[in-house]
């Protein structure tokens, strides 16, 4: 029997052959990848029910591809511990698929959300997009009904409320979804495959200026809370959106003047320091305490009515063609004319990567926390000073 280390370099180099050949994993017993001359390859695992050694099981896990090898040997050490449990996997599974093939889009996705979605830093979008844009209109079909043109017809809804690029994201929240169902062996093919995204996106590059800023922070108090709290607070820390608005009581430290964003409310999964200056505590000092959230209509519920509240600031402040991250942009540029080190500003931005890479990102551990401290002070008066002068402005007489 071929054996050979089941990696991703390992499979890539396994040889063509005129029929199916299965190649067993070197290092876990059962566990083999399937290769058929058309190249098609699919994890699998092998065992024998308790009680019949003549009869062994092959559980089929998924195609190489859509299912990763780490994926497929977890997967597989998932089987052989129910096998050696004494339960039969592979037995399971048929009732599970034929059960499957029965239920709604809406149970699937429910499973999908709670044992796929949820380990992945984007499952709060995934999980809004899931149930606000796919489950009320392919919620009551069954998964093996679900047909290209009914995705197609699904894009086009959202395209045509005027949303191209939220398209393109619940394209992708729904080829997740279909693939997983795939890796989960309950579909062969997805209603997704060969469609492109609706639109076109481009990197923006947008920058605002120290007039536009002004505008917008000034319109923005003007709008009161949350939204406007939530426009200065990132404006003032440079933080992302998501962070900002799941801000609680609990993840402040005002006697040290700091914001401690835990590890699952970042999108890099790392817990990340944020320093607080003066205009940025007055922010949370103007914020009524009504729950665990701080920047919330009641304290309970994270803020969602961002598209009508940036049309209204767009309205009042008279700026337009800006996004909310462009907010994040124009801070770390703000930061670069005032001299901040292009790596003291990575940090304060919590950025995976940063300006330093290679070997030196390796041993390279100083958070720079003095330095963060210092521009984030020397950002916030910049920022104080702008709004002071807006208002100096419209206090002389005409």
């Amino acid at each position: 029997m071929p054996s050979c280390k089941l990696s991703k370099t390992g499979i890539g180099a396994l040889p063509a052959s005129t029929q199916d050949v299965i190649w067993w994993d070197t290092d876990l017993k059962g566990f083999g990848l399937k290769v058929t001359p058309a190249g098609r390859k699919v994890f699998l695992v092998q065992y024998r029910p308790t009680g019949d050694r003549r009869n062994p099981r092959k559980y089929t896990i998924g195609e190489f591809g859509p299912v990763t090898p780490h994926q497929a040997r977890t997967e597989a050490q998932r089987v052989l511990a129910e096998r050696s449990a004494g339960r039969d996997p592979q037995a399971e599974k048929r009732a599970r698929k034929r059960r499957i093939a029965s239920e709604q889009v809406a149970d699937l996705v429910t499973e999908f959300l709670d044992r796929h979605a949820a380990q992945n830093r984007s499952a709060p979008e995934t999980t809004r997009i899931m149930r606000r844009e796919v489950l009320p209109y392919l919620g009551g079909k069954t998964v093996v009904e679900v047909s290209k043109r009914d995705v197609i017809a699904l894009l086009d809804r959202v395209r045509e409320r005027g949303s191209p690029i939220m398209a393109n994201r619940v394209l992708a929240a729904v080829r997740k979804f279909f693939n997983w169902c795939i890796a989960r062996g309950l579909l062969d093919v997805s209603p997704c495959a060969g469609l492109q995204a609706p639109a076109r996106e481009s990197a923006r590059h947008r920058v605002l200026s120290d007039d536009e800023l002004r505008a917008v922070l000034v319109s923005a108090r003007t709008l009161g809370h949350p939204f406007g709290a939530i426009v200065a607070f990132l404006a003032l820390t440079g933080q992302r959106r998501d962070e900002v608005g799941r801000l609680m009581w609990e993840h402040l430290r005002l006697d040290e003047r700091l914001w401690v964003i835990p590890a699952e409310h970042a999108k890099n999964a790392k817990s990340h320091i944020v320093h607080l200056s003066a205009p940025a505590l007055e922010v949370l000092e103007g914020a009524p305490r009504m729950g665990a959230l701080v920047l919330s209509g009641d304290g309970r519920t994270v803020f969602q009515g961002y598209g009508k509240a940036k049309a209204r600031l767009d309205g009042v402040s008279g700026v337009r063609d800006w996004t909310l991250h462009d907010l994040r942009r124009t801070v770390v540029s703000g930061m670069a004319r005032l001299g901040v080190a292009p790596h003291v500003a990575d940090k304060i931005l919590n950025h995976q990567s940063g300006t330093i890479s290679g070997v030196a990102a390796v041993y390279q551990r100083h958070e720079f926390l003095a330095e963060r401290k210092d521009t984030l002070e020397r950002w916030g008066e910049h920022v104080a000073g702008l709004i002071r002068a807006a208002q100096a402005a419209a206090a002389r007489p005409d």
